[in-house]
């Protein structure tokens, strides 16, 4: 099992700057995405400040997927 991210932080104009990792460990926006880039994020391909993410290859195709749920995760 690989990382998740459990709780997000944000700015004042509520673009997300960090997130809490199921571990326990605070990474910014640029280090998360940058995780998710590296496979080191469960099911995520990219990360984006406005709350979206991205999954390339879905269930073993060369489908493509996104989504913009991020930001509706609890604030810490």
């Amino acid at each position: 099992m690989g990382t998740k991210f459990v709780r997000v932080r944000k700015n004042w104009r509520g673009e997300i700057t960090h997130l809490l990792t199921n571990d326990g460990q605070v990474v910014s926006i640029q280090e998360a995405r940058r995780m998710a880039m590296n496979g080191e994020v469960d099911s995520l391909t990219d990360v984006h400040a406005d709350g979206t993410w991205e999954i390339d290859a879905t269930a073993g195709t060369s489908q493509y997927a996104e989504g913009a749920n991020l930001d509706e995760l609890p604030e810490f």
